[in-house]
């Protein structure tokens, strides 16, 4: 979705960059996401508070808000996904693996 919805905006993101969390991949305000959405994903609550009020400084509470309401819902979206056992077309494996192996994720788990 990111790589798309960045696409349409003219700011393609450079998804390789995101994943090893160096740089701002091409994004507005990119490294500050990127540290926003791993402080998330690490439930690290101290570094969620600077790096919410990091955001806040650079971009506006709002864009914060609107980056926070973003992680809730891939979140959301995930756990329903997984909980209706619900299963990727097999047509667009190809384009999943791609993506997987240039995102260094392919040999996690949760990935087969």
């Amino acid at each position: 979705m990111l790589s798309w919805s960045s696409n349409e905006l003219g700011t393609p993101a450079d998804i390789a960059v995101i994943a090893s969390g160096d740089g701002d991949a091409g994004l507005p305000h990119g490294a500050d996401l990127v540290a926003f959405a791993e402080a998330i994903a690490r439930f690290d609550e101290e570094a969620l508070a600077r790096a919410r009020a990091q955001l806040v400084a650079v971009a506006g509470e709002d864009f914060m808000i609107d980056a926070a309401a973003v992680a809730a819902n891939f979140e959301m979206m995930t756990r329903v996904a997984d909980g209706t056992g619900a299963r990727h077309a097999p047509a667009t494996a190809d384009q999943r693996n791609a993506i997987g192996h240039r995102l260094g994720i392919a040999g996690f788990t949760s990935a087969h």
